[in-house]
């Protein structure tokens, strides 16, 4: 596989999740403030804890929705960086696939200190 190949192969990874992660967190919050709208309910000022919010929209409550679709935003660079690294795995170049598993821990890192 030449370089522009290999290029090419790992922006797309890198695009397709970051494009699917921002539509599917949009859809969270959007449907979640509707939700909240509707019922006239009341949004959290912070993250509450997952299980929290899972019990929110187990409930019916937009609030846990919108948590969830932060949480999702959070997680789309992760899941996205980690795309890096399997496509760079894949193409065989494993200076930058360990290079970019650095920059995968440190923002595990940092979403992990941020949600606390």
């Amino acid at each position: 596989m030449d370089q522009a190949t290999t290029q090419l192969s790992i922006n797309r990874a890198a695009a397709q999740v970051l494009r699917w992660g921002f539509i599917v967190s949009a859809v969270l919050v959007i449907a979640g403030l509707v939700l909240t709208l509707a019922r006239g309910d009341d949004l959290h000022t912070s993250l509450e804890s997952l299980p929290s919010m899972i019990e929110e929209v187990l409930d019916g409550r937009g609030s846990g929705i919108v948590g969830i679709g932060i949480l999702a935003m959070i997680a789309t660079p992760i899941a996205a960086t980690l795309a890096v690294i399997v496509a760079c795995q894949r193409c065989g170049d494993r200076r930058y696939a360990l290079i970019t598993t650095g920059v995968l821990v440190i923002l595990v890192i940092s979403a992990g200190l941020s949600v606390l």
